[in-house]
C-alpha cells in the first residue's frame, strides 16, 4: 500500500509545538466520495486559532488543520457522476487540508477551472469570498461609490481593492505603516492612509481633493478604536461591517453613532454564510472569483511554501507579523 503525509495536533497550544507530520496508509474512496492529491493549502490567521483552541470551531483530537487547498481528483466512489480523475478542486466546507492525500464527501469539493494556477487556487475559499461578501452582501453599491477598510493589506483587504475596483468600486484603506501602504497601492488601492489618531482628518482631506462623496461601506478587521475610526468616517446611515478582531480589542460604539449617524452593524463569518449556499450557489460563486483570478484582475501574494516537513517552521513563518504574502504548504 502508498502511503502520505499529514499534519495532525493531539492537544490545542502553540502551533508550531503541537502540529506534527505523520505518515498515513492511502485510503480508497467509500460510496459518495472523492479522493484528491493536494498540491497546495495556506496557513491562514484561522488555521492558527484552530490550533490553539481559539476558533470558532473546536477540533475534536487528534485533527488535521487547514481550511483550504487545491488539488486533483485521483478516485471517485460509487454514485460520484460529476467529478472525473483528473479535475482541480478545492476543499469547500471541510477541515483537514493540510494533508498530502484527502478522501472527503463529494458535497466538500468545489471543482474550479483547470487553467487556474494552483497556487492562487489554493487560496481561493478564504478571503477572495470573505471580501466578496463584504463588497456585495449588505450594501447596494454603484461604479464609483467609494468603501472604506482597515487592515487593507491583509489577504481579505487586498482582495477586496481587487475585487472592487473590478466591480468598478473606489477604496480608501487603513494600514499601519507605509510598507503595507506601497503593498496596498500595487495591489489598486485608490487611497491609502495611515491607520493612527489622524486617520478621519487625512481621509477626508483624501476624499475632499478627489471630490468624492464619503463611503457608504466600512470593512473591519480591527476592532477597538482603529474600528471606531471607520464608523466616524462613515456617512449617515453608512454600514459597518466587521469580520475579524486582530487588535483583539472589543467594539465599544459611541452612542452618537447609533443615535444620529444611524450606522448599521453587521458581522460576517464567512464560514457560516457560505454554509447556507446551495451546491449550484457555491459553484456560481466560484466560478466568478476563479474568473477574476485566471484573467489576472485578482491575484494574491505569497511569501513562502514550505514542504510539509517543514510544518514548524512554516507555523512559526506565518505568525510573523512582517510578511509579503501568505504562508503555503506544498503539498505536492
Amino acid at each position: 500500500m502508498t502511503t502520505f503525509r499529514r499534519i495532525e495536533f493531539s492537544a490545542v497550544g502553540i502551533p508550531q509545538e503541537v502540529a506534527t507530520s505523520f505518515e498515513m496508509w492511502m485510503e480508497s474512496p467509500s460510496a459518495g466520495e472523492v479522493c484528491v492529491r493536494m498540491e497546495f493549502a495556506p496557513i491562514n490567521p484561522a488555521d492558527i486559532n484552530y490550533l490553539q483552541g481559539n476558533y470558532g470551531v473546536q477540533a475534536v483530537l487528534p485533527a488535521t488543520p487547514g481550511m483550504e487547498g487545491c488539488g486533483i481528483v485521483t478516485a471517485i466512489g460509487d454514485g460520484v457522476t460529476d467529478l472525473a480523475p483528473g479535475d482541480k478542486v478545492l476543499l469547500f466546507d471541510h477541515i483537514g487540508s493540510w494533508s498530502e492525500r484527502v478522501c472527503v464527501s463529494r458535497n466538500h469539493l468545489v471543482r474550479v477551472p483547470a487553467g487556474l494556477d494552483s497556487v492562487q487556487a489554493a487560496m481561493l475559499r478564504v478571503n477572495p469570498p470573505t471580501a466578496w461578501r463584504l463588497l456585495t452582501g449588505y450594501v447596494q453599491l454603484k461604479p464609483g461609490d467609494w468603501v472604506a477598510q482597515n487592515a487593507a493589506n491583509s489577504g481579505v483587504g487586498l482582495a477586496l481593492i481587487q475585487l472592487a475596483k473590478a466591480l468598478g468600486l473606489r477604496t480608501i484603506n487603513a494600514v499601519r505603516s507605509e510598507t503595507a501602504a506601497e503593498i496596498c497601492r500595487a495591489h489598486g488601492a485608490d487611497i491609502v492612509i495611515i491607520d493612527d489618531a489622524d486617520f478621519c482628518r487625512n481621509a477626508r482631506e483624501a476624499l475632499a481633493v478627489v471630490d468624492a462623496a464619503v463611503p457608504k461601506l466600512a470593512s473591519n478587521a480591527v476592532g477597538g478604536d482603529s474600528a471606531l475610526r471607520l464608523m466616524d468616517l462613515l456617512g449617515e446611515e453608512g454600514t459597518h461591517v466587521t469580520y475579524g478582531a486582530m487588535s483583539r480589542q472589543s467594539l465599544k460604539v459611541p452612542n452618537k453613532f447609533l443615535i444620529f449617524k444611524r450606522l448599521n452593524l453587521h458581522g460576517l463569518w464567512v464560514t457560516k454564510w457560505m454554509d447556507g449556499l446551495r451546491l449550484s450557489e457555491r459553484e456560481e460563486l466560484f466560478a466568478q472569483l476563479a474568473g477574476y483570478m485566471v484573467d489576472g484582475r485578482l491575484k494574491l501574494p505569497v511569501e513562502k511554501a514550505y514542504p510539509i516537513e517543514q510544518i514548524g517552521a512554516a507555523l512559526e513563518h506565518a505568525q510573523r507579523s512582517s510578511r509579503d504574502g501568505k504562508i503555503l504548504l506544498d503539498l505536492r
